[in-house]
């Protein structure tokens, strides 16, 4: 049977009542005694770096996960992550970017609810992750309630709805069926050499447009190197901010444009709300998400 690494972090699934609300507490072999079936499907390994919610999880926590993984590549056939749901596509995201080409299974999964629980979506979601992980897939990806979404790409889209998670500007890359079978409909055909990026940036902000906005944010945007504005529909941004985001770009600044829908292309070549900005320089995330975007300029990838 293969050999796959769990990586316990906390969150939701992992919680008790603890007197101040839901805490994280369960450990990884606590969650694995939830389900002893998992036994029947490969040989778990656990580690614990950390307990939290991941409301609480920073880059450098993100961090500690890529360099474990990165460490134990060798020794195992997979790697399943338990995380909290609320930040799990940060996560995911910045793993998809940190673990460059990688060869083999990197899948996270949380919960709505905690593991035991009545109606808890846990022991699914962990039961499935393993069976991906077992599988033939090889990449950063999400399980969650029976679908496989690239980790780049992930997106949690209500705060309690049981099944919340979306794969944004990508279909699903598989599924685990009724019946536990995993099938994969995309798969990973890079033939790049493995790499792990260690050196990650924290020196950007998102910031979203409103109405209204005045020059007076320029103080505060140019304290950073890498600005990304979340404008409106395919990357619009007010006339009033022109002289604003051309000063950023004339001082070394950069400047990406997003939207702030969920999903779609943006395309600041499209209107003149946009097309002033890109003729000062500022530069079209297309259709990459927030999330996406943030590990990639963390990454030195934008």
């Amino acid at each position: 049977m293969k050999k796959i690494l769990m990586v316990a972090t906390g969150g939701t699934l992992a919680c008790r009542d603890m007197g101040k609300g839901l805490t994280p507490c369960l450990t990884g072999e606590q969650l694995v005694e939830f389900i002893p079936e998992i036994k029947e499907i490969c040989n778990v390994f656990i580690e614990n770096p950390f307990s939290i919610d991941s409301t609480d999880i920073t880059t450098e926590h993100r961090r500690k996960i890529a360099i474990l993984i990165w460490q134990n590549y060798n020794k195992y056939d997979g790697f399943v992550i338990s995380h909290g749901t609320d930040t799990l596509s940060y996560t995911s995201a910045l793993l998809y970017h940190m673990l460059k080409n990688i060869k083999k299974p990197v899948i996270l999964t949380g919960a709505q609810l905690p593991i035991g629980i009545k109606n808890s979506d846990a022991q699914k979601n962990i039961i499935d992750s393993f069976k991906v992980a077992c599988s033939n897939f090889s990449g950063v990806a999400a399980v969650l309630h029976g679908k496989i979404i690239k980790g780049n790409h992930v997106f949690k889209a209500h705060t309690t709805k049981i099944n919340p998670f979306q794969s944004i500007n990508l279909p699903y890359l598989g599924e685990v069926n009724k019946n536990g079978e995993v099938s994969i409909n995309i798969t990973n055909l890079v033939n790049k050499e493995p790499k792990l990026v260690d050196i990650v940036s924290s020196n950007f902000i998102v910031f979203q447009i409103i109405p209204d906005l005045k020059e007076d944010i320029l103080d505060f945007l140019s304290k950073y190197d890498k600005i990304i504005l979340r404008g409106y529909g395919s990357g619009g941004i007010p006339i009033q901010l022109e002289k604003v985001i051309q000063n950023l770009i004339l001082n070394g600044k950069k400047v990406y444009i997003t939207t702030q829908c969920t999903e779609g292309n943006v395309d600041i070549s499209k209107y003149e709300v946009g097309m002033r900005f890109k003729n000062i320089g500022a530069i079209s995330l297309g259709q990459r998400s927030i999330e996406d975007a943030v590990a990639a300029i963390q990454c030195g990838e934008l």
